[in-house]
Order: structure tokens, then sequence, then C-alpha cells
């Protein structure tokens, strides 16, 4: 449970790092879908070449799981992606963000329509009380917020890939076809770094193609790009932060803190890319954090805290955390498959 949280909280502040270095491109004349293409593809080519080099084995796992790869790549990777930019692209950041990171409720309302796994009361306590934090450190109380019913279409279907994302990940690692079993009788597993590569490379496909169709208009600069307190760059530095580390590292990470911790902690654990965002921000760009922000930060920190100890999650003969119920095994709990 413990590296779980770490390597959640690693995913959650390298998905961070979108943001600071992602607006410095926009602002040098890139469209969103220009950044999501490129960051896609950086990522998908950091994860992929080495896999080809050193573990063939574990990308041949995806055979085992072909249809939840492409949803993933489709609602996990490019559905979140482009949706929040063309959210804010109408509307203000804060509210597409407020809604976007509203996924953790859905993630938990999901669980418990789906499998019954009802929430404990110290779980939905401390959901409130994360979700209070995250208002007040976006500061959508603050005046001037714009919303119009295409913002609020594109910041809801970001949403659901958020949510996508996390139930996925925890699901995903299960063949999609369960007659197949390995020589000993057990279930082939899909490897959770192979899934990660797998779903960038769809992503970054599918999003290539509508580009060239002309429904995702792209538009890419090569001129420097200004990194607030860092100075003037090449174009290509900030480029590869969002690519290999806001993205691939990201995504990476965050499948196998999903698999450890479970999709509800770990979508809880996702808060911690707005603070850090908040602090990179203040950083980099000198967007300081005023008093209402930091006490939302230390909101959030509690309420996850409160969220993990409300989970319902019991150990195994071993003593490690198991998984919630899954379509897959009825209302039996499995071992959490480490990477």
């Amino acid at each position: 449970m413990g590296r779980g949280i770490a390597i959640a909280l690693v995913s959650g502040f390298a998905f961070a790092m979108s943001g600071p270095f992602g607006k410095p491109l926009l602002a040098a004349g890139w469209s969103p879908a220009g950044v999501v293409l490129v960051r896609i593809w950086i990522a998908a080519i950091v994860t992929l070449v080495p896999m080809l080099i050193f573990a063939r084995a574990r990308l041949a796992t995806l055979r085992h799981a072909p249809f939840t790869v492409l949803a993933y790549g489709l609602l996990a990777v490019l559905g979140v992606q482009l949706a929040y930019f063309n959210a804010i692209a109408h509307m203000s950041v804060t509210v597409a963000l407020l809604i976007e990171f509203s996924a953790p409720l859905l993630v938990l309302l999901y669980l418990w329509a789906r499998f019954g796994k009802r929430p404990t009361v110290r779980t939905a306590l401390g959901a409130a009380l994360a979700v209070a934090g995250l208002i007040a450190v976006v500061g959508a109380a603050s005046g001037g917020a714009v919303v119009s019913p295409i913002g609020l279409a594109w910041a809801f279907v970001s949403l659901v890939g958020l949510a996508a994302y996390f139930l996925l990940a925890e699901d995903g690692t299960r063949a999609d076809d369960l007659e197949v079993e390995g020589a000993d009788g057990a279930k082939p597993a899909v490897d959770q770094l192979a899934l990660a590569a797998g779903g960038l490379l769809v992503g970054a496909v599918v999003l290539s193609l509508t580009s060239l169709a002309g429904l995702t208009p792209v538009r890419i600069s090569t001129q420097p790009v200004v990194l607030g307190g860092l100075g003037t760059t090449p174009w290509w530095v900030p480029a590869v932060v969002i690519g290999a580390v806001a993205t691939g590292l990201a995504y990476v990470a965050g499948i196998v803190a999903i698999n450890l911790v479970g999709p509800t902690l770990a979508s809880f654990l996702g808060f911690s890319e707005v603070i850090a965002s908040g602090v990179v921000a203040w950083l980099m760009l000198g967007e300081a954090l005023t008093p209402l922000q930091i006490v939302g930060a230390v909101a959030i920190v509690a309420g996850v805290i409160a969220v993990k100890r409300g989970e319902r999650r019991d150990p195994d003969e071993s003593g490690r955390p198991v998984a919630p119920a899954s379509p897959h095994d009825g209302s039996r709990t499995r071992p959490v498959r480490t990477a």
C-alpha cells in the first residue's frame, strides 16, 4: 500500500508538469490538438521503444485484451486530454478542471452501482472533504468564471475519460476473453507497462488520422518558447517534458499505482496533480498560491487520508492488499498484480 501511494503521487506530480510546460506552447501559437498530438507521440515512443528492445514478451500480452487497449487509448489517453483542451477553449479553466476532477466521485458511484462496493461513511466524508479542498485550490468561487454549453459538453467528456483512466487501468490487466487460460490454468494477465504503451500508441495514431482528415486542426510552431522564470528555450524542451514526463512517466506510474491501491484511492490521490500544478506554476510562472488555496491543499490531503482509511480492503493470506471485486470474478477479490 505504501509503495502504491508513493507511485500514485509520482504519477500525479508528473501529470502536473503538463500545465506549466504546455501553457507556454499554447502562448507560442500551438493549437490544443497540436500539443496533445506531440505529447502523446513522444510518450508512445519513449515507452514503446525500450519495450521493443528489452521486453517484447510484455507487449505480447496485449493480444489477450485488444478491446481494453483500444478503449484505454481512446478514453483514458486521447479522450481525456483532447476533451479538456477543447473545454478550456470555450470556458474558464477552473470550471473545466472542477468538472474533470469530479471523476473520483464517478468512480465511487460506478463501483457501488455495478459491484455493490458501497463506500463507507469515512470514505464518503473524505471524498466530500477532498472535493471541497479541490474547489478551494482551483479558485472556482472567484468571479469572472465563464461557462458555455459546448464547453460543458467537452468538460463532461473529459470527466468520463478520466474515470475510465482509473477503472480501465485496474481492470485492464485481465484478459478480454475469459475462456483463454494459460498452461497453469490461470487467466492470462495483460502487462501493466504494455497497457500504458499500447494505449498511448492507439491515442497517437487515432489523433493523427483525425488530424489528417481535418477533424482536429493541428498547429505547431518551432518558435522559441518562454518558460516563465526559466527564460526562453527551444520549443522541443517543453514538448519533451510534457511528452516524456507529464505523459509517458505519468501514465506508466498511474497504471502501476492503480493496480496496487485500487481505483478508488488512486483517483483521490490524483488530486495531488492539482496541488503540484499550483506549486510548479508558482515556481515557474510566478502564479502564487493564495491562503485559501493552501487551506484547500491541506483539505485535499486530509480527505485522501480519510478515503484511504475508509477503503474496505481485506488482506490476503500474505498480508498484501487485494483489489476490488470485478465482473470477472463475481464477489471474490484477488491479489493485486504488481509490476
